[in-house]
């Protein structure tokens, strides 16, 4: 219903600074008061001295909530990276509560209330909220008037990946139109963009206040980059600096910085600070200590069908390159045939396309090796839980980089150098972009990115982006 309503404000109304704003407030309000209300008469269902009037008084200061989330930049046009938004979002819930809790103290009104109550809405906000608004965004993107219009400027071959990103994920929240470039030519591979000139390109910003200019800082030196920037900032409210998707693995924990009048940008590696590894190293172990109970008894019943279908053991070791260039043995449930390398070596020398898709991802998605089981224990990536084990060892993390073994080293080239600055993971990056639809040089930038970009957040968004990866079995053989 909610979706319905957001469709049709979004269809019927054109694209402006106010429409994705407009839209996310709704949704996050619709959320914020359904939990509340709705965990409200759960609790009045179960306990039927609980008295709705006193819980009313509350209800404004559920509006704390979109107005932290307003001064915490939530409701952009463009929105902020998906780690960054979980945070913020978190720090708004946990605000809004934290104030409601607040006045119940001041006023003395402790009595009337119900802390459980509290507690469970806080709770099951903190994960409705970016779920639902992941949810309106996916579906809203699909519309007429959720991306806003933007301008791309800098040499084709510089902004043709820029368009290709854009054009094939309209979530982004912007949509680009035309190609300003000094070589005057026509992006024909990417939706053919068409080429504006300065006075197109002025006319089009004078009708449209709502468009976005983004400059590729690789297309121009520096000299015209600031003379086209200081021109820019005088059409349109907002201008972007770019750098090209091909130079660099891109950062998102950058912070402006200004020294004696000189602006910059300050880069925060992470995983140089021991202290957040510490807290890492702390949930891995939390996590899955408050796992393993819950997650043994399913152990055992797959151990059970490997060792009825096909003689053999159960689990299966395989040395891997971890921290620091550390090789240890990881874990998993056999999913193979005993003679799998027989298996695998006829194969590929019976089938030159085989041979080929080997050579290419070092993996193949008919694989003559596995059996019934193991296909159904890799599909659903059951066959990794053994892994819990390299965990607690120190040897993984439950998020990282995909453990690679010493034939891949190659692969990675000047990467490696960075990978084994962290501890392998379970899961990563890697295996909620695509997982085994990804070229092998696209895994390594996906690993590069996260070790580029890691923090708690990050960790948090990609364990919650696995189980529906996982449950929809996306790229997975």
């Amino acid at each position: 219903m909610v979706l319905s309503f957001l469709k049709k404000f979004v269809e019927n109304h054109v694209m402006s600074r106010h429409t994705v704003a407009v839209t996310l407030f709704l949704t996050d309000m619709a959320v914020i008061l359904g939990t509340a209300i709705g965990v409200g008469l759960l609790r009045h269902a179960f306990d039927g001295y609980l008295d709705p009037t006193h819980y009313l008084r509350l209800l404004p200061f559920l509006l704390l909530f979109p107005a932290a989330s307003f001064a915490m930049g939530l409701y952009q046009s463009v929105p902020l990276p998906p780690p960054c938004e979980l945070k913020r979002l978190s720090l708004a819930t946990c605000c809004t509560y934290l104030a409601i809790a607040i006045f119940i103290f001041f006023t003395r009104g402790g009595e009337l209330y119900s802390r459980l109550t509290f507690a469970l809405a806080g709770l099951v906000s903190l994960v409705a909220v970016p779920v639902a608004r992941h949810l309106v965004r996916q579906r809203m993107a699909r519309h007429r008037g959720w991306a806003a219009p933007a301008l791309l400027f800098g040499k084709p071959h510089h902004v043709q990946p820029l368009a290709h990103i854009l054009l094939s994920s309209p979530s982004l929240g912007l949509e680009p139109v035309a190609i300003v470039s000094a070589e005057h030519s026509t992006c024909h591979d990417f939706g053919c963009l068409p080429t504006f000139d300065a006075e197109t390109t002025r006319q089009y910003a004078a009708g449209h206040p709502e468009a976005y200019a983004i400059v590729v800082m690789e297309s121009y030196d520096e000299a015209d980059r600031a003379h086209l920037v200081e021109h820019l900032s005088r059409l349109f409210c907002s201008v972007i600096l770019l750098r090209s998707s091909t130079m660099s693995t891109g950062n998102i924990w950058l912070s402006p910085i200004e020294i004696g009048g000189l602006p910059g940008l300050m880069v925060r590696q992470n995983l140089l600070d021991p202290r957040r590894l510490t807290v890492k190293r702390t949930l891995d172990l939390i996590a899955t200590t408050l796992a393993l109970p819950l997650i043994l008894p399913v152990m055992a019943v797959i151990a059970l069908c490997i060792r009825l279908e096909t003689p053999g053991p159960a689990l299966f070791t395989q040395r891997r390159i971890g921290r620091d260039g550390y090789h240890f043995d990881i874990l998993k449930f056999r999913t193979m045939y005993n003679d799998a390398d027989t298996r695998l070596a006829e194969c590929l020398e019976q089938s030159p396309e085989l041979d080929a898709e080997w050579r290419r991802d070092h993996k193949l998605r008919c694989d003559p090796r596995v059996t019934r089981v193991g296909a159904f224990l890799r599909k659903t990536s059951l066959d990794e839980l053994p892994q819990l084990w390299n965990v607690l060892r120190g040897d993984m993390s439950l998020v990282g980089p995909r453990p690679i073994v010493d034939s891949e080293v190659q692969r990675y080239d000047a990467a490696f150098a960075t990978y084994t600055r962290v501890r392998p993971g379970i899961t990563g990056l890697w295996q909620v972009s695509g997982r085994n639809n990804l070229s092998y040089p696209e895994r390594v930038q996906r690993d590069m990115y996260y070790i580029s970009n890691w923090s708690v957040w990050f960790d948090i968004w990609i364990i919650a982006r696995t189980i529906p990866v996982v449950l929809h079995r996306d790229g997975a053989y």
